[in-house]
């Protein structure tokens, strides 16, 4: 039995070494088209492109803000009071109850997460507007 289990264990070993070797070899990806119009001002690929801040929701704002959506401000609005209940829950958390923080936190953390998924919804709003303006062409 264990003469078994010592054999097996050599076959899965060399089994899983073997030594078939896979194409890997890819074609390097060019920069050149990028390059091209970027040196060329194409109208088609801009030359200027906004970097992402990595954090979706603040993304999302400066989509709204670019594409000059009416929703912006009080959406703006809104974040920057949302802001204001965590300068004060900071300022206080030391000297304010644990139930009512922890209750405070998640009401902000909620308004946080409902903020987003608006903006979010309005970007969509956006990108629609924007393929109805080209479904005449």
């Amino acid at each position: 039995m264990l003469r078994s289990v010592a054999l097996l264990s050599v076959i899965f070993l060399a089994g899983c070494s073997s030594n078939v070797v896979k194409n890997t070899t890819t074609k390097p990806v060019s920069a050149a088209p990028a390059t091209n119009y970027a040196q060329n001002n194409s109208r088609i690929v801009p030359v200027n492109s906004v970097v992402s801040s990595n954090n979706p929701c603040v993304d999302r704002f400066n989509f709204l803000r670019l594409a000059g959506n009416e929703k912006y401000q009080k959406y703006s609005n809104d974040y920057t009071r949302i802001g204001d209940g965590y300068n004060f829950l900071n300022t206080n958390k030391n000297i304010m109850n644990s139930d009512a923080r922890r209750v405070y936190t998640n009401t902000l953390e909620m308004k946080m997460d409902t903020l987003c998924s608006e903006v979010n919804y309005a970007g969509f709003q956006v990108i629609q507007q924007k393929i109805s303006a080209l479904s005449n062409i």
